[in-house]
């Protein structure tokens, strides 16, 4: 399962064209957004709300899949749900650093709203490669309008990532928003370097993690949650509850 944690189902449909472009034939996805929540996420307010509603979500189906990717590359509720679910759990910024790191010394990520850096470099620090991450780009572009100008869009990303390349000595680029996955290839043909889609990047990780038989360590951080009352929150109380 993929879950689009806002709830534009137009952004959920570009995201099944990404993640499917890179799955294998076997491999079966179902991408879903919750029904309520913002329609995109761009403030700390929008990513609490976004994150309680896909952990909503994701516990209705944690039963059903072999694992979850939450494209989004602020990486909402990934840590939660990693405790609520025993199969691999992945988020795209995290997915796309680990990636990067084995092919290139390091990486500068290229994302659409300014006020998204700080949420984007506290996930790559959560991933352990605040190190290898030596810029984060932003070009001014609201989520919901990424597709209104493709070629706008696409021109903007390649010069912010030039500007990485010059000024940062960036060897490789993520592209820090799902909706962005459809530039990866024009752009790596463009730019000489890697280019990384997040969503790509954790639909192979899912496949490779679920093909060597390894999934979520459920000894200490991610173990369940402790048991405790629900108050008026029946569906946590039921699955988590001590009443």
């Amino acid at each position: 399962m993929v879950v689009n944690p806002n709830t534009s189902v137009e952004m959920s449909a570009a995201i099944a064209v990404e993640c499917r472009r890179y799955a294998r034939e076997t491999t079966d996805i179902d991408v879903v957004n919750p029904e309520r929540g913002p329609r995109s996420i761009e403030s700390y307010t929008e990513d609490a709300l976004a994150s309680s509603a896909t952990i909503e979500l994701v516990e209705k189906h944690k039963d059903e899949y072999d694992a979850f990717v939450v494209a989004c590359f602020d990486d909402p509720a990934i840590r939660a749900l990693r405790e609520i679910v025993d199969v691999p759990v992945l988020g795209i910024a995290e997915s796309a650093a680990h990636l990067a790191s084995l092919v290139a010394s390091n990486f500068s990520v290229i994302t659409v709203m300014r006020r998204s850096k700080i949420r984007i470099q506290e996930s790559i620090e959560r991933a352990g490669l605040k190190d290898r991450c030596v810029s984060i780009r932003a070009v001014e572009l609201p989520v919901l309008e990424i597709e209104s100008d493709l070629e706008a869009t696409i021109r903007a990303i390649e010069k912010e990532a030039r500007l990485a390349m010059v000024e940062d000595d960036a060897e490789a680029i993520l592209l820090g928003c799902a909706g962005l996955g459809p530039l990866d290839k024009r752009l790596q043909d463009a730019l000489g370097i890697p280019v990384l889609d997040g969503c790509a990047s954790a639909i192979k990780l899912a496949e490779a993690l679920h093909d060597y038989g390894v999934t979520t360590s459920k000894y200490i951080a991610y173990g369940t949650p402790p048991q405790k009352e629900y108050v008026n929150w029946p569906q946590f109380d039921a699955a988590y509850g001590n009443v």
